[in-house]
């Protein structure tokens, strides 16, 4: 008879922690950013240059992007643009402005208020090195937040 008790009480506590821990689950998985963590973030596009992360922090205002230039050829950022809800974002900082082949740097916009979810275009502006007519060439590729 007290082994039977024991069973049930261990079984009650076990569905208690369960639905407990699926509780705090859910409520972490519907709202990052209580722990504060940045929000899901994905991209496409973007011919010539690898995204190796990118996201935003809403609590310090900051969307960052690091990439890596897979061109077979040294290039010059002249700029990044991201186009969100008609908005033209460019005022974007990045770690490094002449790139050569296989490096990466990252490049951050910050002070800017963009939600937890949002849809943009974005341009990675450079200029090849080894071109005299110095054209800048635009890699075009959307961002998902």
């Amino acid at each position: 008879m007290k082994g039977q008790e024991s069973l049930e009480l261990i079984l009650v506590y076990s569905i208690a922690i369960i639905v407990i821990g699926s509780i705090f689950y859910v409520i972490f998985t519907l709202f990052p950013s209580l722990t504060g963590a940045t929000t899901a973030a994905s991209y496409s596009g973007f011919s010539g240059f690898g995204i190796i992360q990118q996201g935003y922090i809403s609590s310090q205002k900051l969307f960052y992007i690091d990439f890596q230039n897979l061109l077979n050829e040294n290039v010059k950022i002249d700029g990044i643009s991201m186009i969100i809800a008609g908005v033209n974002y460019t005022d974007f900082v990045c770690s490094k402005t002449y790139l050569p082949a296989l490096e990466k740097t990252e490049c951050n916009l910050s002070s800017v208020s963009l939600g937890s979810s949002f849809t943009g275009n974005g341009y990675i502006y450079y200029t090849p090195t080894n071109i005299s007519s110095s054209p800048v060439i635009a890699a075009s590729g959307n961002v998902i937040n």
